[in-house]
């Protein structure tokens, strides 16, 4: 039986792709020890194209049952992460603990830029806290199509559309679809999300797509590298599967 993913497989390009914001989430088990005053001079020192430094901190609530003694307990854990904004406040990234975070927002140019500037940036993180296992991979496309209407039929734009109840004729207000897919013969999951954001004299249609792999594995780059050019091409599948041959025509 044929591998149900085919790298080879091209897919149509879209200058005005509707990319709001593109994520690489790697969640992993560090071997050295959490130093936030040690790694901030580092990243620092290496990514001066980054000055832009935020301190990402945790807390916990213990609640009491009702009829027991005792008040909330509230536990400062203290700092769990760092995150760097760009100089031009596009590229984001987050040296945490037991995770690499990296986004792009819009304008989203293509994989390729993406990709080496997640990989520059996660070879960075690697380095510095060497993870031993990897728990998660996550790649997450957020998508939003601006139509300049107050009204619009959304069969011109997805193909498999949100619909009111048949019968009712009761026109369709709003609509939030949530979808969690299993890819066949791998180990990807996806999660899709549909709905709609109106504004005055627009309406935003989103589209969210989620890949994770859940399956922990001792680190490797090489299959982290084949892991995300994977993910990227079910992302790819469900994208253009969602929308109409209408819409990605005038996305080109």
């Amino acid at each position: 039986m044929a591998k149900p993913i085919d790298l080879k497989e091209k897919f149509p390009h879209l200058s005005k792709a509707p990319i709001v914001e593109a994520v690489i989430d790697i969640r992993v088990v560090p071997l050295v020890k959490w130093d936030e005053t040690g790694l901030q001079a580092e990243l620092k020192q290496r990514l001066p194209d980054f000055p832009k430094v935020e301190t990402l901190r945790e807390a916990r609530v213990q609640i009491v049952p009702p009829g027991q003694p005792g008040k909330p307990a509230f536990e400062d854990v203290g700092c769990v992460g760092l995150k760097l904004h760009s100089n031009d406040n596009l590229h984001i990234v987050q040296f945490n603990k037991g995770a690499f975070v990296f986004s792009r927002l819009k304008p989203y140019a293509d994989w390729g830029k993406f990709s080496q500037e997640a990989l520059r940036l996660w070879a960075i993180y690697c380095e510095l806290l060497k993870p031993t296992e990897v728990r998660r991979i996550g790649l997450r496309f957020i998508n939003r199509i601006a139509i300049k209407q107050t009204t619009i039929e959304l069969s011109d734009y997805y193909k498999y559309p949100p619909e009111s109840l048949k019968g009712l004729n009761w026109p369709l207000a709003g609509y939030l679809h949530h979808d969690v897919m299993q890819v066949p013969e791998t180990v990807y999951s996806v999660n899709v999300i549909k709905t709609v954001q109106n504004i005055p004299g627009e309406i935003g249609l989103l589209l969210d797509i989620d890949v994770f792999m859940p399956s922990q594995f001792a680190y490797n780059e090489l299959r982290i590298i084949e892991c995300l050019e994977e993910m990227r091409w079910v992302k790819n599948k469900i994208f253009f599967g969602s929308l109409t041959e209408k819409l990605i025509q005038e996305l080109k």
